[in-house]
């Protein structure tokens, strides 16, 4: 019995002292773990500090950089409007250069010219029927306004002289009837035509008045009087004839009908 209560005694001590032991073990762990804690939340604390301190020092930097950049460009463009204010004065203010003008003496000329209203002009097409006179033949003519004299198919061409006056007599041919006509007309003057087939490179042509109707239009006109056997058209009408009486429509042909005239012996 002794030995039974000395043994629960001995078991209680030693139950006793582990509970002692096992409470101070469990403090002093607390305790460090408290410390290591706020060791942490120091540590953390402070690099928060030092990257919230290091951002706001680059933004800082980044909007004085911006500041100076609208600065020097708003400076640049104060200097360039304030030129450009100087220039836009000056050409105001400045007197205008007047150009030099040489003034050389020149005699006047007179033109005296009679223009037909364009109503009152005859529309002919790129070929026409022309009346000649004194003869009664009436020939197909095609229009050219690329030549300035008018030319007609003439044979058996010979000049002569008459009272002092150079005169030439030539042939017209009808070439629907085979029926020849005789003319003789005062030279008005003699011009020279290149020809690279003949041996002096250039053909002596002789100028004549004829008078002829185109349409209801009756005129005197320059001839050049040649050879046009070879042409299909014995007579070429040009801008000398033309000028002032009718205007040219090449898209249609024969658009002048050809009012005929009593013939006048000449």
């Amino acid at each position: 019995m002794v030995v039974k209560n000395l043994l629960s005694f001995l078991l209680v001590l030693f139950f006793t002292g582990c509970m002692q032991a096992y409470s101070t073990t469990s403090s002093e762990r607390f305790d460090a773990l408290n410390k290591q804690i706020a060791g942490l939340e120091q540590n953390i604390d402070q690099k928060l500090d030092t990257k919230l301190e290091k951002h706001e020092k680059d933004y800082q930097g980044l909007l004085e950089a911006s500041l100076l950049q609208q600065a020097q460009g708003f400076e640049s463009f104060k200097n360039e409007l304030v030129l450009l204010i100087k220039d836009t004065k000056s050409a105001q203010t400045a007197k205008p250069v007047e150009p030099k003008v040489t003034k050389t003496k020149k005699n006047p000329i007179v033109v005296q010219k009679i223009v037909t209203p364009l109503k009152e002009k005859l529309v002919v097409g790129s070929v026409e029927r022309v009346h000649i006179y004194p003869s009664n033949f009436v020939m197909e003519a095609r229009i050219d306004t690329g030549a300035e004299t008018s030319s007609i198919d003439a044979r058996e061409i010979t000049r002569f002289e008459r009272d002092g006056k150079k005169w030439v007599r030539f042939t017209l041919l009808d070439r629907q009837t085979g029926t020849a006509h005789i003319m003789e007309r005062k030279v008005v003057r003699v011009v020279r035509i290149s020809q690279s087939s003949l041996e002096q490179d250039y053909e002596k042509r002789v100028i004549v008045t004829l008078e002829i109707t185109i349409g209801e239009k009756r005129e005197l006109s320059e001839f050049t009087l040649s050879n046009r056997e070879h042409m299909k058209y014995p007579i070429l009408i040009g801008r000398s004839a033309l000028q002032d009486v009718m205007v040219v429509d090449v898209s249609g042909e024969y658009l002048a009908p050809l009012v005929v005239q009593k013939s006048q012996k000449k």
